[in-house]
């Protein structure tokens, strides 16, 4: 306990001297204006990404016939009061239920939206970067989680339909 309480004492001890260190060679700070700016900017590319994702539930939605519609929800609902769900199995339980036209359907509207999402996310990364006051350091062209998404391989029909439908209701209808 005592050890601990030293090294804590010590580490926040040394704080303000890398902090005075480091401020001699920091970019330029944002100020209050620029970080509401980019917040707003932010805060509508979070917007249009829901309606994406809105877009990709309906056209799932669209895809599946009555039949399968009332045995996803039966599925989704069994999901949501299991005490250890297993999320891999009821995706592959849905893509073995599914007509090989609503699959087709299904991956077709997710590599739409994974491509808007794409462009999105790069037009924000444009738009803030030219907000930032010169001298900061420019952002890179892809996100570490951007460039793994890429690298993972196409997610089944019935995974894409079990994300796309219980990550809304999970998040709620705002990202929440």
């Amino acid at each position: 306990m005592n050890k601990s309480f030293l090294a804590l004492a010590l580490a926040l001890s040394v704080l303000p001297i890398t902090a005075v260190a480091q401020d001699t060679n920091s970019p330029p700070q944002l100020t209050d204006q620029q970080k509401q700016t980019m917040r707003a900017t932010f805060e509508r590319y979070r917007a249009q990404e829901e309606q994406l994702h809105q877009q990709l539930r309906s056209q799932i939605l669209a895809a599946l016939s009555p039949v399968h519609r009332r045995e996803l929800a039966s599925l989704i609902g069994a999901l949501a009061i299991d005490s250890n769900p297993d999320l891999q199995a009821a995706a592959i339980r849905i893509d073995r239920a599914l007509a090989s036209n609503e699959r087709q359907q299904i991956l077709t509207a997710h590599q739409n939206y994974e491509t808007q999402k794409r462009q999105l996310h790069e037009q924000m990364r444009t738009e803030m970067q030219n907000e930032l006051p010169a001298g900061r350091p420019n952002w890179s062209n892809g996100s570490r989680h951007e460039q793994a998404a890429a690298q993972r391989r196409q997610p089944t029909a019935g995974t894409i339909v079990l994300m796309a439908l219980t990550l809304h209701m999970q998040l709620g209808p705002h990202g929440g």
